[in-house]
């Protein structure tokens, strides 16, 4: 548990570093981006390119999570912060009729020694406080036993889940992909007026379909607290000719429009 922990830790700054390295490449050849300092409701790096102004969701690799919303069960329900995204939806819902989660809130609540009709797994630290609360200790001391995965949803388009999330679910939509060492376009709207032919995201190379999984992120005790979050990763989206990796030897979308 602890070595997860520190991994997840050291994992989450070298990604914000990336994030503003890949901003500081585009600023490079004269194109406006930033990484402002905002929540995660917004995408990564904000660009301005031919009169126009929109958001590049960055990922170090192609094995990275797409997906970054939270859920919590409160008293009987799967439940999320609103307005609901299309992630929280797809989650909520299949987090409602899955027999082996239900198996996984039944196993720990007689653990904890609580309802599980009543119980509250939250994803904030807040409702901790809570005496139907599962203690973040307890919950620890849990899953010493079994996998932190709760849900596992097999054959899902995850190449649109990914696309409605980031256009819809965002509070300003990401229209571009950086993955590792590839650019894509998510949804078929480009508004920096981009080359037409780089691939989009599920529509280009076919359907990138996969296993939608859910999993209890653990916090370290410093933080003590836990976040139940979709893993989304998409293991077929295919190349592109593009990227803005900075060193990249391939083309960049932004000389080239």
């Amino acid at each position: 548990m602890l070595f997860f922990l520190i991994i997840n830790t050291v994992m989450s700054a070298a990604s914000d570093l990336y994030e503003k390295e890949v901003a500081d490449y585009i600023s490079s050849f004269g194109v406006k981006a930033t990484r402002p300092s905002v929540s995660v409701k917004y995408p990564d790096v904000k660009i301005t390119h031919n009169n126009a102004t929109t958001w590049l969701e960055v990922k170090m690799n192609h094995t990275d999570n797409l997906g970054n919303t939270r859920v919590s069960y409160m008293s009987g329900e799967w439940d999320a912060a609103k307005p609901l995204d299309p992630v929280k939806k797809f989650a909520i819902e299949y987090l409602s009729k899955s027999r082996d989660t239900e198996t996984f809130l039944k196993s720990i609540a007689k653990f904890c020694a609580k309802d599980w009709h009543t119980m509250v797994l939250p994803s904030t630290k807040g409702p901790l406080k809570d005496p139907k609360a599962i203690p973040y200790a307890s919950l620890v001391e849990y899953f010493k036993t079994r996998t932190q995965y709760i849900l596992d949803v097999p054959k899902v388009d995850l190449g649109k889940l990914v696309t409605d999330h980031y256009i819809e679910g965002k509070a300003e939509p990401a229209h571009y992909l950086q993955a590792g060492d590839d650019f894509y376009m998510i949804g078929r709207a480009n508004p920096l007026k981009l080359p037409k032919n780089i691939p989009i995201l599920g529509v280009t190379g076919g359907k990138c379909e996969g296993n939608f999984k859910m999993r209890i992120g653990v916090r370290s005790a410093n933080s003590a607290y836990y976040e139940i979050q979709p893993e989304i990763k998409i293991q077929n989206m295919g190349t592109s000719k593009y990227s803005v990796k900075p060193g990249t030897t391939k083309l960049n979308p932004f000389l080239e429009s």
